[in-house]
């Protein structure tokens, strides 16, 4: 993920877990994973890894969706006299409740896709988001599995401006979209097929740099995850598909070479030059 936390680019992602409490022991043993507050935002925790934020975990709503990680993007300058929620029903989306303020970090809005995938508008207000990407426990990629590839790709780029690219994906079958801004990439776009499990809807799916993806994907069995799909080499890496024990899925990457960065935040001159190429 070579851009992160500029307008219209993944700037967070966070688990709605049944049991969070469960949830934090499990990511903890799996990716040494801390816990650090939120402040404003009670039964809200951030995940922490080299005391950087990485994520963050709260409590899954009764009568909502499965336990789900969900990504969050920088919400772009209104537009037109729109505002991204405005923009995002007008691109055939759905804002899913009010926005949530929480003061000194952000103000942000849950969303459905026109395919139904879940994602969120994250307005900063103090916190930037990610503090570190593609390091070992920190994120490196999002992809979006769909339906309805061309409703997909036509909405993020009218909602946020996204960049498409189609790429081949060598034995999959099917092609594979880059998302990208300013040349940049940070995710992907694959529609769902016969190939996928039965019932699976449209989501998003993040995945978390790690140094061993075998080593990995074998620890997350042991502590209770379902690996749905075993270890793969990939042109950036070795990936894993796994759901957590409460049934999130998320994926584990161990990245074939490092990111410009190395993890760490970029500066603001660095993120510029990220956007404008």
């Amino acid at each position: 993920m070579k851009t992160w936390n500029v307008p219209s680019a993944p700037c967070w992602a966070d688990l709605s877990a049944a049991d969070p409490r469960a949830a934090a022991a499990f990511y903890e043993r799996l990716f040494g994973w801390e816990l650090g507050a939120v402040p404003g935002l009670d039964g809200y925790r951030a995940f922490l890894s080299e005391g950087e934020p990485v994520g963050g975990l709260g409590p899954r709503r009764p009568g909502r969706r499965p336990s789900v990680w969900r990504p969050y993007f920088v919400a772009g300058p209104d537009g037109a006299g729109e505002s991204p929620a405005e923009r995002v029903a007008l691109a055939r989306g759905k804002v899913l409740g009010e926005p949530v303020e929480v003061p000194g970090v952000c103000r942000a809005t849950l969303c459905a896709d026109s395919s139904g995938a879940v994602f969120g508008l994250w307005e900063p207000d103090g916190h930037q988001g990610f503090g570190r990407v593609n390091a070992p426990g920190s994120p490196a990629w999002l992809d979006l599995a769909t339906t309805d590839p061309d409703g997909s790709r036509g909405f993020y780029t009218e909602v946020f401006g996204w960049q498409a690219r189609r790429r081949a994906a060598p034995g999959a079958g099917f092609p594979y979209t880059e998302w990208s801004l300013g040349g940049q990439p940070f995710g992907g776009m694959t529609p769902i097929t016969e190939a996928f499990p039965a019932g699976t809807v449209p989501r998003w799916l993040v995945y978390v740099a790690v140094r061993d993806c075998d080593a990995a994907a074998a620890r997350g069995a042991r502590l209770g995850a379902n690996v749905l799909l075993p270890p793969t080499t990939i042109e950036p890496g070795r990936f894993s598909v796994l759901a957590d024990p409460q049934g999130a899925m998320f994926a584990v990457i161990a990245l074939a070479r490092e990111e410009t960065g190395e993890g760490r935040p970029a500066t603001g001159g660095e993120r510029a030059a990220a956007i404008m190429g």
